[in-house]
């Protein structure tokens, strides 16, 4: 197949350089869920993925410090999606579950979580972005990213498919 099974065009917020993806909140299920958001982050920087995984949630980290209005094409796809990264500053595929057909945006620093509709299912998750050598520079609004979704048989660990060379100075 190549086009999505569906598309949704949304804004969501980065925060602090991040967006929090998840479909149950670690911190709904586990006291000690709130400590995901930091295991997350540090998986993100460790790994020099910028996308870190812990406990159900993605924490997404990219060059722009904030966009409060940062689209996001989130696509479902019977079967790995094709590659196209030439068209991304920045590609990682991770393991994604969502149990109750709802996925998650929240900005980092406690924003509102922005909802979004999607089939029930474990997915592989590609997540893109692009922009952010301007959003670096301070042009405010010219990152875009997305979340492709298809599903998934087995767990498999995360995949840095391209990084951006700015995060170099971030080491």
């Amino acid at each position: 197949m190549t086009r999505p099974t569906t598309t949704l065009d949304l804004e969501v917020e980065f925060n602090h350089s991040q967006v929090y993806i998840y479909s149950v909140a670690p911190w709904e299920t586990d006291p000690e869920g709130h400590n995901a958001v930091l295991r997350a982050l540090d998986d993100a920087h460790k790994t020099d993925r910028f996308v870190g995984v812990s406990d159900g949630l993605i924490d997404f980290v990219t060059a722009a410090e904030w966009n409060f209005s940062a689209p996001m094409r989130v696509e479902t796809w019977e079967t790995d999606p094709p590659a196209d990264g030439e068209n991304w500053d920045h590609v990682v595929d991770v393991d994604l579950d969502v149990p109750n057909g709802r996925l998650m945006f929240e900005g980092s620093g406690g924003r509102p979580p922005i909802p979004c509709e999607v089939p029930s299912g474990q997915y592989r998750a590609r997540l893109s972005g692009r922009g952010y050598e301007e959003a670096k520079e301070g042009a405010e609004g010219l990152d875009s990213y997305r979340l492709q979704l298809w599903p998934r048989d087995q767990d498999t660990p995360p995949v840095l498919l391209k990084r951006w060379p700015g995060f170099e100075a971030w080491g």
